[in-house]
């Protein structure tokens, strides 16, 4: 069994889009991202004020409710809890036409050729971290912090640091 799932290539900041609608016209890349903020700030105030914004070509934002009870339990507290997005029939229409290819997902790799790998890496390099160890493996970060936690307790790494400095080396009686 199978089922289709969007591959992502990337994601494209304000600064490239500014400068893909510079390239298509005679406005500076400076003034488009003027304009951009503008309207940033614009649909923030129209839905701030209880509005729906729609853009035509583009589709709808709506605000997202959330309600609470009270601290008293009383009452009902109603509060936005982020920004509902809904997709214009045409840029539907036109995403339709979109080329797919079929793309394999790649094998999960075991723990054990996980660390296989992760002390090749560190043959050439002095220390690793959680988002190298992810990437290195094409895992979660989630994952790599859990295999890195284990590693510490067979022996196999010793952390240094804490919180968001963390790194991993090996235990110097394996050097």
């Amino acid at each position: 069994m199978s089922h289709a799932r969007a591959i992502s290539g990337g994601t494209v900041k304000m600064d490239y889009l500014c400068k893909m609608v510079c390239a298509r016209s005679t406005v500076s890349s400076a003034d488009v991202k003027a304009v951009l903020d503008s309207f940033v700030w614009a649909i923030n105030l129209s839905l701030h004020n209880g509005q729906h914004v729609e853009l035509e070509e583009l589709g709808h934002f709506s605000p997202s409710l959330r309600t609470r009870p009270s601290a008293d339990g009383k009452k009902m507290t109603v509060m936005v809890d982020g920004v509902n997005f809904r997709c214009s029939e045409k840029l539907k229409e036109e995403l339709r036409n979109t080329e797919l290819e079929h793309v394999k997902t790649p094998k999960k790799l075991t723990l054990d050729e996980r660390q296989k790998r992760m002390l090749e890496f560190l043959e050439r390099n002095k220390r690793i971290t959680t988002p190298d160890y992810a990437e290195l493996n094409d895992c979660s970060r989630y994952r790599a912090t859990a295999d890195l936690k284990l590693y510490v307790e067979k022996g196999v790494l010793s952390k240094i640091g804490g919180g968001t400095h963390v790194m991993y080396v090996l235990p110097i009686n394996n050097e």
